[in-house]
């Protein structure tokens, strides 16, 4: 008989922790597969209950879109808010700069459309924190009349069903947060399209799958909608003025008070334009690293969750145990990866996907996956909008004052 401990080596236990993380990411992708299709297709999206009740006894929405500067096609991402089929909402626009060009898209699309209760606020409220988005959004975070807040960033845009359905969602019982899968589209360079790689591959499956199990929070904040009243208890929007991931610890906060996530059948479209290589980098690694504050557990183990560190851990685990070729192994790992991940590319982008363009795509990224992730924990100080912000442990931030 062979003795239990003999098998506690150093290699047998690496081996089987890398075998147990295999399977898990394995079903994870699975899952996706199978939700994604069902979920973000062209009959998924049905009217929902909500539009079509009266206005008299509707939930109210005030949607609140911060606004910085000409987002690619700003236009018809602000549109998206005045299209909502919803009996009553307000949309709400607020800016820093009185000079912003985005002013005068919003200013056209009121003139558009008159009938939309719309208002815009200039300048922002430095003192709540350090946070820009925070700061800019306060001012209409309090000035908004109804208590269910969806707060949309300017670069997405959504169907005109999404108020209602988010609202259904949100009126089920102990459901705090409704949010909605962010996705790119319109990608017309090589670095859009890494964009597109992450977003729509890496990101939307492992987004997917840990919501449906939804073992914890995992929220990314383009397009949320959740209650005042639930965050009256820390003193509204401004408490969180002091994180850099002010999304994240909205929705942790609503999960901690027992409030459930939910997702619908819509997604937050964001056009990626021409962005470059250098912008797609430099985006990965700051968020990176503010990760790194914000969910330390779940950015720890990430580099054994992409596709090149976990290949090579898992076919030499197979070779540990059971003499499997690595080489061989690896070929099959890699080819059942990049299937899955055009499956679902093509689900999300169906006109959108060259297959050599997406070769490409994916090669880089994949490849630059582990030296991005080794820089953005490198440090501790990221770049935004013009500024520099220095993060600490405990998730908040400080800004970083340039000596002179």
């Amino acid at each position: 008989m062979i003795d239990f401990f003999t098998l506690l080596t150093r290699q047998n236990v690496l081996s089987v922790a890398v075998l147990i993380c295999y399977s898990i990411i394995f079903s994870f992708t699975c899952i996706s597969l199978i939700i994604i299709p069902r979920r973000y297709n062209k009959n998924s999206k049905q009217k929902s209950v909500s539009s079509q009740l009266d206005k008299s006894i509707v939930p109210p929405v005030t949607i609140l879109r911060p606004l910085k500067g000409i987002d690619t096609n700003l236009y018809k991402n602000l549109e998206s808010s005045f299209m909502q089929d919803y009996p009553q909402f307000e949309v709400i626009f607020v800016v820093k700069d009185s000079n912003d060009d985005a002013i005068h898209v919003v200013k056209r699309l009121q003139r558009a459309y008159p009938n939309v209760d719309s208002s815009l606020i200039i300048g922002d409220c430095n003192d709540v924190g350090v946070n820009p988005k925070v700061n800019n959004l306060v001012q209409g975070y309090n000035k908004a009349k109804y208590d269910i807040i969806w707060i949309a960033d300017s670069n997405v845009s959504v169907d005109e069903g999404c108020c209602g359905r988010s609202v259904d969602e949100l009126c089920k019982d102990r459901v705090g947060l409704v949010h909605h899968l962010p996705i790119g589209i319109d990608a017309t360079s090589f670095g859009s399209r890494l964009e597109m790689a992450f977003l729509n591959i890496v990101h939307a499956k492992m987004y997917v799958a840990i919501n449906w199990l939804a073992p914890a929070s995992c929220i990314i904040g383009k397009s949320n909608m959740f209650r005042k009243s639930d965050l009256a208890d820390v003193g509204g929007l401004k408490y969180f003025g002091k994180y850099m991931s002010e999304d994240n610890f909205i929705a942790l906060h609503l999960w901690n008070k027992g409030l459930k996530h939910r997702m619908t059948t819509d997604c937050a479209y964001q056009s990626l334009g021409s962005n470059n290589t250098k912008d797609f980098l430099n985006r990965r690694s700051r968020w990176g690293r503010v990760r790194k504050y914000a969910v330390p557990a779940a950015t720890l183990i990430e580099p054994i969750t992409e596709s090149l560190v976990l290949g090579l851990c898992f076919s030499l685990a197979l070779r540990h145990f059971f003499g499997f070729n690595v080489y061989l192994t690896l070929i099959l790992h890699f080819l059942f990866w990049f299937t899955s991940d055009y499956l679902i590319l093509k689900t999300f982008n169906p006109l959108e996907v060259n297959a050599i363009e997406f070769w490409l795509s994916w090669l880089f990224r994949e490849i630059t996956a582990l030296p991005v992730y080794c820089f953005a924990i490198s440090g501790s100080c990221v770049n935004w909008r013009g500024k520099t912000f220095h993060l600490l442990s405990d998730g908040t931030v400080t800004l970083k004052v340039e000596k002179s």
